[in-house]
């Protein structure tokens, strides 16, 4: 019961990512599956929504000593082998495979660390000359998450499913637990009799049940513009930068953001984590942009409001680890396309999957960021709960 169109919220602000590089082995073992899981269906549908293993890359002008503590932590993950390429002796650096669109299934695991400048600069041109740290996580790349979705919705319409659009306005229980929904559609009122009611509703997720859900609500905003300079290589990874860092303004600019008390938050300190990707095909010229500011959480609404100042602070910030991208400061190529959607999340940033109290009644939510990557790994589990 949905009652707006199957993967028009949260779904079509995906990034479109997927990776077991995840700081706990609970998440590394079910992304792990989940991965599993879609290239079995990548095999099975001659790859219909595009899976592909270009992996992640994590960008940091720190050097490698100063992460060994990230380094050493995930070594004892099970994420696979960690490979350190820096120049040195006993550098392997000659089996290291640069990250190419061969397919989704490549024999790659862990991680590649490239800790020498040359070699950073040879493989990823395009990065400014002081990173002098690179993560490649290898299990990893993109995939089309509303092709996965209409592909995974047409399946279970074979199976019998029938998609209802509606709202849910009540679920009624007995001493057995959940005994029916009722829905309102087209302005009726309906009464389903059930015994199961999976609440998988992201944002939108209601207790129904006098049921504490242990989630709350995010904005986070995206662009898209078009490269039409060719800055990012159209086989880049997706791209993370690691470091917090202080926008670039010149000292007229800072002076007057920092004297309007509701601009000087652009003038503090902004978290990592700062997100690039080429989107689309090697013929197409967007690239998406993303930045995971907002810490806040709000009610969620269907049309949510954009923070004006976000094209730029985003593009500032991407400019300083990617300097060819300084030009679209001064000339910010039209279209600029805005999403924003809402990490639905945990305090621990763990997915809820599982019973909700009352039998019959079961929560598949928090899937803060991760979900369309998560989603055959959640969907499987919850199915196994039921």
């Amino acid at each position: 019961i949905d009652k707006n169109p199957p993967l028009s919220q949260t779904s079509a602000k995906s990034g479109e990512n997927y990776r077991n590089w995840w700081p706990n082995n609970i998440m590394a073992h079910f992304m792990n599956r989940s991965i599993d899981l879609m290239q079995e269906l990548a095999r099975s549908t001659n790859n219909a929504f595009n899976m592909e293993q270009r992996g992640y890359l994590y960008v940091t002008r720190k050097p490698e000593h100063e992460l060994q503590s990230y380094i050493d932590h995930y070594s004892q993950l099970d994420v696979g082998d960690i490979r350190v390429h820096d120049g040195g002796k006993n550098d392997d650096t000659k089996h290291y495979l640069p990250p190419s669109s061969r397919g989704y299934e490549e024999d790659l695991d862990g991680a590649d660390i490239l800790a020498n400048r040359q070699i950073i600069q040879k493989t990823f041109p395009h990065l400014s000359a002081n990173i002098q740290t690179v993560v490649h996580a290898r299990r990893a790349g993109g995939i089309s998450a509303q092709q996965l979705g209409i592909y995974l919705l047409d399946e279970a319409r074979k199976l019998g499913v029938k998609l209802l659009t509606g709202d849910v306005t009540k679920v009624d229980v007995d001493n057995k637990g959940v005994k029916a929904v009722e829905v309102i559609i087209d302005g009726a009122q309906h009464r389903i009799q059930t015994r199961s009611f999976i609440n998988a509703a992201g944002p939108e997720s209601a207790s129904f049940l006098g049921v504490e859900l242990p989630v709350f609500s995010i904005l986070q905003q995206k662009i898209a513009i078009q490269d039409i300079h060719g800055v990012i290589p159209r086989e880049a990874p997706f791209t993370i930068i690691m470091d917090e860092q202080y926008l670039d303004w010149d000292e007229q600019e800072k002076a007057d953001l920092d004297s309007d008390t509701e601009l000087q938050w652009l003038v503090k300190k902004f978290p990592g984590g700062l997100h690039i990707k080429p989107e689309g095909g090697k013929d197409s010229p967007w690239i998406k942009l993303g930045w995971a500011i907002n810490s806040v959480a709000e009610e969620p609404v269907w049309e949510p409001e954009f923070t004006p100042e976000f094209p730029e602070i985003v593009l500032r910030g991407a400019a300083k680890f990617i300097p060819g991208l300084k030009p679209y400061l001064n000339k910010l190529p039209k279209p600029v396309i805005r999403y924003a959607g809402y990490y639905t999340k945990t305090k621990e940033n763990m997915p809820v999957i599982g019973p909700m109290g009352v039998d019959g009644a079961y929560m598949l939510g928090g899937l803060s960021g991760f979900g369309t990557m998560a989603s055959c790994a959640a969907g499987e589990l919850i199915t196994a709960w039921v």
